[in-house]
C-alpha cells in the first residue's frame, strides 16, 4: 500500500502546472483586513487576481493585477459584522493567466484587546475604586466606539452597569465609591465593547498600610547534602531607610512533607534576631533532615517577622528555596528541530547550566556526544509490498564541544544520507541527555533550512537570515506572519550557492513575535519550504517615557513631570505610594500584559511542550534564570515538520497552487514506538551640640493620600507634556507609569515605571488615640527621626492651645494642670529615631487641633493632627419639628416649649435652630446619616438605600434634582446596593446577617426586592437578583395565597408574632407589585401570586390596627375593590387633634413618675408605619385634602437628620411624604421667619430661590423656650434640636443591665455584660453598644459566641452586639479589653442596649474601673516627668 501512496504522489508532480502560488493565514477575523500573499510563477501577461470571502454569500472582494516573478501582497476588508460559521476563500486568476481555486477560512470572533487599569489592586471599605478602559486592533490603534461596563462583587452580584461609554481619545474613564461595608474579597470590572470583553480583579479589605517591607533573599537554589542555609533579611521603610527592631526568623519545609509533622504544629526552625535594615541569619539542616531525610525536590520556606521599635509594628515577609541533589542541569533548548534534513548539517543547542538556569562556573569540562544513526535496509525483488521495511543502527565517531561561558553548546551532527532516523547521546561529567530526530522528507531529496543570525531583532532594523539549502539557483520567495496576519512578503535573490545570506527591514508590525516562511518551486513542480519563528523588539511605534525633575522632593514641594510620547497623544498618569504597591499590583496595563495579548492573535496556538522564553520565536518559554536573569539567543523557534505540508500547517498558513505540495505517507508498521524527546538523567559623626539657631518650620504636613496622580495630559507638536504638581506630604516613595494613545500611531506604555521619593531627612510623626473624654489624662507621643549625616539636639515643642493643657509633675507626685508651651530636647545619633512624650488634659470638646514641632540648626519639621475630645456620659438629643403653614393665613406663631434632665453634663448643653422652605428638606440634607444607630444588619442597611430613592424620585418630579445631589443620592444607593448584597443567600432570599442565619426571611426579601425594584430608575439594579428572590418567596407562598415567615422574626409588627399574620402577606404583595414589569416568565408568576395574595388578604378579618393600615395600602395598590371598605374601618380608629391626624396601637401606660421625658416626645415607631400607610393610601386615591393632615403628623415626628426612630419608620415615612409632597409642590411662596432663644434672635429668609438650603444657627444654652414668628406665603419647616449629655439613665428602662469587672491590670481587665428582658414576652432585634475606656481596645477573640449573638462590630471606642432577641432569661458576654494607648483618669463609659425597632425600649448603664480612674499620669509613662522636678 505504501508503494501505491508513493506512486500516486509520485504521479502528482507530473499533473502539477507550477503557474501560482497564493498564501493565506489560516484563519480571518471581522473587521481585520486579510492580507494574501501572491507569486504567479509563470504567465503570458499581467494576471488580475481576485479573491472573495463568502459564507452562503459573498461578504468581501477584492482584486489586484500581478506579474510573474514578482510576488506581493493583495488584501482583503473584511466586514467587521460578520458572524461565526463556515467561510471560503476562493482565488481566482485571470488575464495572462487562468485558475480557480478556493479553501476553507477559520472565522476568529476576536477583533481587538481590551485592557483596564485601576489606580490600585487594593481597597479599603469606603474608598474609591478608579478605572480606565480601552480597546486596540492587533496592529494597536484605538477603538473609539462605545463601551459598556459591569462591575460585581465575590458573589459574582453586577453592582454597577454603566453602558454606552465613550472617550474622545478612545480612553474611558469612570469610578466606583466603595460602602463602607461592602463584600470582602475579590471583586471584578468586565468592559466589553461589541463582542469582546475582559476583566480586572480588584480586592477590598481591611488593611493597614504598610510602612516598610520586609524581603527575604535566599540562595536561588540548595543542594539536599548542604548542611545549612544562609540567607538576609531586609526591612526598609518606602523612603528608603533602614527599620530598626527585631525579626523573628520561621522556617518549614513545604505542604508535602506536613504530613510527617502533622503533631507538630511548631515551625522546624525559629530564630530571634536583631535588625537594622537588615541581617543574615543560618538555618542548620539537621533538625529538618532527622524528620525528612531525603531533601531533593523538597522546598524550604522561610518567613520573617520584623516588628519597629519605635512603634511595635510588625510585618511579614517569606522566601523559599527549593533542594536538588546536584548542582547541574543538561538539556536540550526546545528551539531545536525536531527533524533533520537530508544533505544538510543538523545543529542541536545543549543548556550546562546550575538548577537555578545560570550557567556552571569554574572548570567546565567537555560535551562527548555519541550518535547513532538507524537506517533502512533495501528491499529486495522478492520483498512482499505489504512487508515492513527492515533497519538497522550504526554509531558516528564520538566527538567532543567546548562548553562556552553562556552554557550553551552548538552540538553539529554531520548527517549520513542514508538515516532515517538519529539518536543524540550528550554527556556532560557524569550526566547524559537525549535527544531523539526523525527525518524530513521530500520527493526529490532538495531542502532548504533558515537560521537567523541576527543576534536581536528590533523595528527599524535589518534582521539578518541564512538559507542553506541542498540545492542551488532557484528562485525563493518569503511571507512575514505577525498577529496572525502577512505584514511583509518578497523574494530571495537567485544565487549559484547553497547557502545565501539575505536582510529583511523589521517593522513595528512584526513585533512582538514573528514567523517567516521561505519556499521556492522546483520546475517539477515540487514546493520546498521552510519557516522559523523568531522575537522582535518594538511592539509599540508610540515610544512613551516619563520622568520626574527631581529624583527626591520635599514633602509638599513642588514637582515636575515631562512625558514623551508622539505628538499630540493622550497621556494617561498613575502615580501611588510604593506602600499601595507592597500591599498588592496587578492593577497596571504594563507592555508584557498587551504584548502577550497580541501573541493571542497567531494563527498557532503555544502548547505546553514549547518552552517559553524571550530568546526564541514562537512566544515564551521557560526562562534562562531565576530572579529576572535573562539573556536573549540568536536562535529562533523551529515548528518545522516532516514534510512541506507539515510545514505550511505548523507555520499557521494555507496554501492555494497547481504546484506539488509534499506530505509524506509513513509506511504501515507493525512495530510499536514513539516520537518525541528523550529524557535524561544523572548516573551518579561628630554631635553638634549647641541649640541656638533652630530652623524654622516652613509648612506643616497634612495632606496623605494612597493615589496621587490619577489625570491626563495632551502632547504638544514636539510630542512633550509637562505637568507641574505637587507631591503629598507623605514621606515615601511614589511610583509612576503612563500609556498613550495617539489617533495614527496607537498604543504606547512606558516599559518601566518611574519614582520620585517624597523625602525630608529630617522629620517629626504623632501619634494619638482615636478619642478621649473630657478631664481623662492623655499621651501625645511624637516620634523623631534624623537621617542627617550627623548627630543632632533636636528642641521638641509643643505648641500651646486654649484646648488642652500640660500636666507637670513636681518631685513629689503632685500634679498640676498648666497652659503653656512644651518642649524637650533630645540628642539623636544620625539614622536614628527618638520620641518624646508629653502628657496633657484636654479642656475643650470636639475635635481639638494637636501641632508638634521639632527643630535643629539643620532642619526643622511640624505635623498637625486632630484629637476628638467627648464629653462625659453619654449623648441623648430630641428634636421639635414645626410645619410652618402659610397657606390659607400670611401669619403664623408658635412658642416652643424646651427642657433639660436635671442631671445633664455641665457644657454639653446646645440647641439648633434651623429652617428650610421643602417639607422634604430636612432629609434631604441628612441624606447621609438619617439615624443616629448602628446599621449592622440586612434590613437597617436599607437606610442607606432606600431614602435616597425616595428624595430622587421627589427632586425629579418637582425639577429640583441638581447634579450635586444626584450625585450624592447615586453614591448613597450605589453603595447601599453593594451592602445589602453581603445578607444574600445562596438561594437568593436575604436575611438580617446573611450566611450567619439559618434560613432566608421572606421579609426582608420581599424589602429589598421592593427598594431595589424602586432604585432601578437612577442605578443599575441586575434583575437577576430580582428573579432569584422573587421566585424563592413565590416558592414559599401558602395554598391559601398567604407567605410564611421561615426565618427569624425581626420585625414582630410587620411580622407577627407568630409569623403567620396579614401583615407580612400585605408586606410581600406591595413587593411583588412594585416588580410587575420584570420581563419573562417571571411576571406570569409574579401575576398568578398576585392574585392569591389578594384574595387570601381580602378573606381575613382583623382587630389589628398596623394590620389594617397596611392592607389598605396593598389592596389599593393593586386596585383590589374591598380597600375602600378596609380603610374605612382603619380611617375610624384615627386620632385627630391640633390640626393633625394619625394612628396608633395601644398599649399599657407607664407607671413611672421618676423619668425625666421631653415636652415633645416622638411616638412610637410603629405609629408612623402605620400612619405612613395611610397617607401612601391618601396618595394613591388623589385624597390631598384628607392627607394634609396626616403629612404634618408625620412631619413633627422626624428626629433632628430628617430621619425618625428607626430604619423601617424612617423608610416608610420618607416613602409617604415625597409621594405625597411631589403632589402637593409648589412653586410658589416665600417667608420671613423671626426666631427668639432666650436673648438670641435670628431670622430666616425663605423663597424658591433658596428652598433646599437648610438655614441652621446653634447657641450653646437650652432656654426655656424658642419663639417663632413667620409672615409670607407657602410651606416650610422649622426645627429646634436640643442635645445634652447625661451621666446616668433618664428614661424608663425596658432592660435589665449589668457590668461586672475582673483581673484589673493598668494595661488589661476581663469585662461581663449581662441583659435581660423586663417586660412580657421578649424583645425584637436588640442591640448592645458597649463603650471601651478610652486607650483600649476590646480582645475580640476573647469574646465568647452565642448562638444568640449574631454579629459584633467595631465602632471607634465601642462595640456593637446584636441580638436577635433578648428575654427574661440572662444573657452573659465575657470579654478582655487591653490598653493601645496612654491614657489615665479614666472617665465612666456608657453602656445601652434597645429594641432595635422600638428603640424607646432601652436602657442606659454606665461602669468605671476604679484602678484606671485612680491611675495618675505617671503611672502609665515613666517618661513624663515623673521623676524629677520639671524646668
Amino acid at each position: 500500500m505504501w508503494r501505491i501512496c508513493l506512486l500516486a504522489a509520485l504521479t502528482s508532480i507530473t499533473w502539477a502546472e507550477n503557474s501560482y502560488v497564493v498564501v493565506i493565514p489560516t484563519n480571518f477575523r471581522p473587521g481585520i483586513t486579510l492580507s494574501i500573499s501572491v507569486n504567479i510563477l509563470q504567465a503570458t501577461n499581467g494576471v488580475t487576481v481576485e479573491a472573495s470571502l463568502s459564507k452562503q454569500n459573498v461578504v468581501a472582494t477584492s482584486s489586484k493585477v500581478f506579474t510573474a516573478g514578482r510576488p506581493g501582497t493583495m488584501e482583503l476588508k473584511v466586514p467587521a459584522d460578520l458572524t461565526s460559521g463556515g467561510y471560503t476563500l476562493s482565488i481566482t486568476g485571470s488575464g495572462g493567466l487562468t485558475f480557480t481555486n478556493s479553501t476553507s477560512i477559520t472565522y476568529e470572533s476576536k477583533s481587538m484587546s481590551v485592557f483596564i487599569q485601576t489606580d490600585k489592586a487594593m481597597y479599603k471599605p469606603g474608598q474609591t475604586v478608579q478605572f480606565r478602559a480601552f480597546a486596540t486592533y492587533p496592529n494597536l490603534t484605538v477603538y473609539t466606539g462605545p463601551m459598556d461596563v459591569d462591575i460585581r462583587d465575590p458573589n459574582t452580584n453586577k453592582i454597577k452597569r454603566i453602558t454606552g461609554l465613550r472617550g474622545s481619545s478612545g480612553v474611558i474613564n469612570s469610578q466606583m465609591v466603595m460602602d463602607t461595608k461592602p463584600v470582602l474579597g475579590v471583586w471584578e470590572i468586565e468592559v466589553t465593547c461589541k463582542d469582546q470583553s475582559e476583566t480586572k480583579e480588584f480586592t477590598v479589605a481591611e488593611y493597614v498600610l504598610p510602612k516598610y517591607e520586609v524581603t527575604v533573599e535566599l540562595p536561588t537554589y540548595a543542594l539536599s547534602g548542604d548542611s545549612d542555609v544562609t540567607g538576609t533579611v531586609t526591612a526598609m521603610y518606602t523612603y528608603g531607610k533602614p527599620v530598626r527592631g527585631n525579626v523573628k526568623i520561621t522556617a518549614e519545609l513545604d505542604y508535602l512533607s506536613r504530613p510527617l509533622n502533622i503533631h507538630n504544629t511548631q515551625p522546624l526552625v525559629e530564630q530571634t534576631l536583631p535588625i537594622d535594615g537588615n541581617t543574615t541569619f543560618r538555618i542548620p539542616l539537621a533538625d529538618i533532615k532527622r524528620l525528612q531525610p531525603n531533601l531533593n525536590t523538597r522546598k524550604l520556606l522561610v518567613s520573617a517577622n520584623v516588628t519597629e521599635t519605635l512603634t511595635q509594628i510588625s510585618l511579614n515577609g517569606s522566601s523559599s528555596v527549593q533542594f536538588y541533589s546536584d548542582a547541574v542541569e543538561i538539556e536540550f533548548l526546545d528551539s531545536n528541530p525536531e527533524t533533520f534534513k537530508p544533505g544538510l548539517k543538523y545543529t542541536a543547542y545543549l543548556r550546562i547550566s546550575q538548577p537555578d538556569g545560570r550557567p556552571v562556573t569554574g572548570n567546565r569540562p567537555d560535551v562527548s556526544v555519541r550518535t547513532t544513526v538507524t537506517y533502512e535496509y533495501p528491499f529486495g525483488a522478492s520483498t512482499p509490498r505489504y512487508f515492513h521495511p527492515q533497519s538497522g543502527t550504526y554509531s558516528l565517531p564520538t566527538e567532543t564541544f567546548p562548553v562556552p561561558a553562556s552554557g550553551v553548546v552548538a552540538v553539529q551532527v554531520t548527517v549520513p544520507d542514508n538515516a532515517t532516523e538519529i539518536n543524540i547521546d550528550a554527556s556532560y561529567d557524569s550526566h547524559h541527555k537525549y535527544e531523539r530526530l526523525t527525518k524530513s522528507y521530500s520527493p526529490s531529496d532538495n531542502y532548504i533550512q533558515l537560521f537567523l543570525r541576527s543576534s536581536a531583532v528590533a523595528a527599524g532594523q535589518n534582521a539578518q537570515f541564512e538559507m542553506r539549502s541542498t540545492e542551488t539557483s532557484f528562485n525563493a520567495v518569503y511571507q512575514i506572519m505577525s498577529r496572525g496576519s502577512i505584514v511583509a512578503a518578497g523574494d530571495i535573490a537567485r544565487s549559484n550557492s547553497k547557502t545565501i545570506m539575505f536582510s529583511i527591514p523589521v517593522t513595528s508590525q512584526m513585533a512582538p513575535n514573528a514567523r517567516i516562511i521561505v519556499y521556492y518551486v522546483r520546475t517539477d513542480g515540487e514546493v520546498v519550504t521552510d519557516s522559523i519563528s523568531f522575537d522582535v523588539d518594538g511592539t509599540f511605534q508610540n515610544q512613551v517615557s516619563l520622568g520626574f525633575d527631581q529624583n527626591q522632593v520635599l514633602p509638599g514641594g513642588n514637582v515636575s513631570l515631562t512625558v514623551s510620547a508622539d505628538p499630540h497623544s493622550v497621556v494617561n498618569l498613575l502615580a501611588v505610594d510604593q506602600s499601595v504597591l507592597l500591599l498588592k499590583t496587578g492593577n497596571d496595563v504594563t507592555q508584557s500584559e498587551v504584548i502577550d495579548e497580541l501573541k493571542t492573535f497567531d494563527t498557532i496556538k503555544e502548547t505546553n511542550s514549547i518552552s517559553p522564553g524571550p530568546f526564541f520565536g514562537g512566544g515564551v518559554g521557560r526562562p534562562m534564570f531565576r530572579r529576572k536573569r535573562s539573556i536573549f539567543f540568536p536562535y529562533p523557534r523551529y515548528y518545522g515538520g516532516s514534510d512541506a505540508g507539515q510545514i505550511f500547517d505548523n507555520a499557521g498558513v494555507k496554501v492555494l497552487t497547481d504546484a506539488n505540495i509534499h506530505r509524506h505517507i509513513k509506511p504501515p508498521s507493525s512495530m510499536g514506538g514513539g516520537g518525541g524527546r528523550g529524557g535524561g538523567g544523572a548516573s551518579g559623626g561628630s554631635a553638634q551640640l549647641h541649640t541656638d539657631g533652630l530652623k524654622e518650620v516652613s509648612r506643616t504636613r497634612s495632606v496623605f493620600p494612597e493615589t496621587w496622580l490619577w489625570s491626563n495630559a495632551t502632547t504638544s507638536a514636539d510630542g512633550t507634556a509637562i505637568i507641574q504638581t505637587t507631591i503629598p506630604d507623605t514621606i515615601t516613595s511614589w511610583v509612576a507609569t503612563a500609556f498613550a494613545v495617539n489617533s495614527q500611531t496607537g498604543l504606547g506604555i512606558t516599559k518601566d515605571s518611574t519614582s520620585v521619593k517624597a523625602f525630608q531627612p529630617f522629620f517629626v510623626s504623632l501619634t494619638l488615640p482615636y478619642s478621649v473624654v473630657r478631664g481623662e489624662q492623655v499621651v501625645l507621643q511624637a516620634n523623631v527621626f534624623n537621617y542627617l549625616p550627623q548627630t543632632m539636639t533636636v528642641v521638641v515643642t509643643l505648641d500651646r492651645s486654649d484646648h488642652f493643657q500640660s500636666i507637670r509633675v513636681d518631685a513629689s507626685g503632685v500634679e498640676e494642670y498648666v497652659s503653656v508651651q512644651e518642649t524637650s530636647t533630645l540628642l539623636i545619633p544620625s539614622g536614628e529615631a527618638k520620641t518624646v512624650n508629653f502628657a496633657v488634659v484636654p479642656v475643650r470638646l470636639g475635635k481639638i487641633p494637636i501641632q508638634v514641632r521639632a527643630q535643629s540648626t539643620a532642619a526643622a519639621d511640624a505635623v498637625r493632627r486632630q484629637l476628638l475630645v467627648e464629653p462625659e456620659g453619654v449623648a441623648k438629643d430630641y428634636n421639635t419639628p414645626v410645619m410652618v403653614d402659610l397657606k390659607e393665613n400670611n401669619t403664623f406663631a408658635v412658642a416652643i416649649p424646651l427642657t433639660l434632665p436635671a442631671n445633664t453634663v455641665s457644657g454639653s448643653q446646645r440647641t439648633r435652630i434651623s429652617a428650610i422652605g421643602d417639607v422634604m428638606g430636612p432629609t434631604i440634607n441628612g441624606i447621609d446619616n438619617l439615624l443616629r444607630m448602628p446599621t449592622g444588619c440586612g434590613e437597617q442597611t436599607m437606610i442607606g438605600f432606600a431614602p435616597d430613592v425616595f428624595i430622587s424620585n421627589y427632586l425629579l418630579a418637582t425639577n429640583q434634582l441638581t447634579g450635586d445631589i444626584k450625585d450624592k443620592a447615586v453614591t448613597y444607593m450605589e453603595k447601599g446596593y453593594q451592602r445589602e448584597l453581603t445578607y444574600q443567600h445562596k438561594d437568593g432570599s436575604f436575611s438580617a446577617f446573611g450566611d450567619r442565619d439559618d434560613s432566608g426571611s421572606m421579609w426582608l426579601t420581599a424589602f429589598v426586592v421592593k427598594s431595589f425594584h424602586q432604585a432601578k430608575l437612577h442605578i443599575f439594579i441586575d434583575d437577576a437578583i430580582l428573579v432569584r428572590a422573587i421566585d424563592w418567596m413565590i416558592s414559599r407562598q401558602n395554598t391559601n395565597g398567604s407567605f410564611p415567615e421561615p426565618g427569624r422574626v425581626i420585625h414582630k409588627d410587620m411580622q407577627g408574632a407568630s409569623a403567620t399574620g396579614s401583615s407580612l402577606t400585605a408586606f410581600v404583595l406591595i413587593a411583588l407589585l412594585e416588580n410587575d414589569d420584570l420581563q419573562g416568565s417571571i411576571s406570569q408568576r409574579i401575576a398568578a401570586s398576585v392574585q392569591k395574595a389578594g384574595t387570601f388578604l381580602t378573606t381575613q378579618t382583623t382587630t389589628d390596627t398596623y394590620e389594617l393600615a397596611i392592607t389598605s395600602y396593598a389592596l389599593t395598590k393593586a386596585g383590589n375593590p374591598t380597600a375602600s371598605d378596609m380603610f374605612t374601618r382603619l380611617d375610624t380608629r384615627a386620632i385627630v387633634e391640633d390640626g393633625m391626624k394619625h394612628w396608633q396601637k395601644s398599649e399599657a401606660p407607664s407607671t413611672s413618675t421618676s423619668h425625666w421625658k421631653p415636652l415633645h416626645q416622638q411616638s412610637r415607631s410603629a405609629d408612623i408605619e402605620m400612619t405612613s400607610y395611610a397617607l401612601l393610601v391618601y396618595t394613591n386615591t388623589n385624597d390631598y385634602t384628607g392627607g394634609i393632615p396626616i403629612m404634618k403628623w408625620i412631619t413633627t415626628q422626624r428626629n433632628s437628620n430628617g430621619g425618625f426612630r428607626s430604619t423601617q419608620d424612617t423608610v416608610l415615612g420618607l416613602q409617604a411624604l415625597s409621594e405625597f409632597a411631589t403632589s402637593m409642590f409648589s412653586n410658589n411662596g416665600s417667608m420671613h421667619i423671626t426666631v427668639t432663644a432666650g436673648n438670641v434672635t435670628h431670622e430666616f429668609d425663605i423663597s424658591r430661590q433658596n428652598a433646599l438650603i437648610l438655614q441652621s444657627f446653634e447657641i450653646p444654652t437650652v432656654p426655656g423656650k424658642v419663639d417663632v414668628l413667620a409672615t409670607g406665603s407657602g410651606l416650610a419647616v422649622l426645627e429646634v434640636a436640643v442635645y445634652f449629655n447625661v451621666e446616668e439613665e433618664i428614661e424608663e428602662p425596658s432592660f435589665g443591665l449589668s457590668v461586672q469587672l475582673s483581673d484589673e491590670t493598668l494595661d488589661s481587665m476581663k469585662v461581663q455584660t449581662c441583659v435581660r428582658w423586663l417586660k412580657s414576652g421578649s424583645s425584637g432585634m436588640a442591640v448592645e453598644e458597649f463603650g471601651v475606656p478610652s486607650g483600649f481596645e476590646v480582645n475580640l477573640d476573647s469574646i465568647g459566641r452565642l448562638s444568640i449573638l449574631k454579629k459584633i462590630e467595631v465602632e471607634d471606642r465601642k462595640i456593637v452586639l446584636y441580638f436577635d432577641e433578648v428575654d427574661s432569661n440572662q444573657i452573659c458576654i465575657t470579654f478582655e479589653v487591653v490598653r493601645i494607648g496612654m491614657v489615665a483618669k479614666s472617665q465612666p463609659v456608657a453602656v445601652r442596649i434597645y429594641d432595635y425597632y422600638e428603640p424607646a425600649n432601652q436602657v442606659t448603664g454606665f461602669y468605671m474601673s476604679q484602678r484606671l480612674k485612680d491611675a495618675s499620669i505617671c503611672d502609665i509613662c515613666s517618661d513624663c516627668g515623673c521623676t524629677a522636678t520639671s524646668p
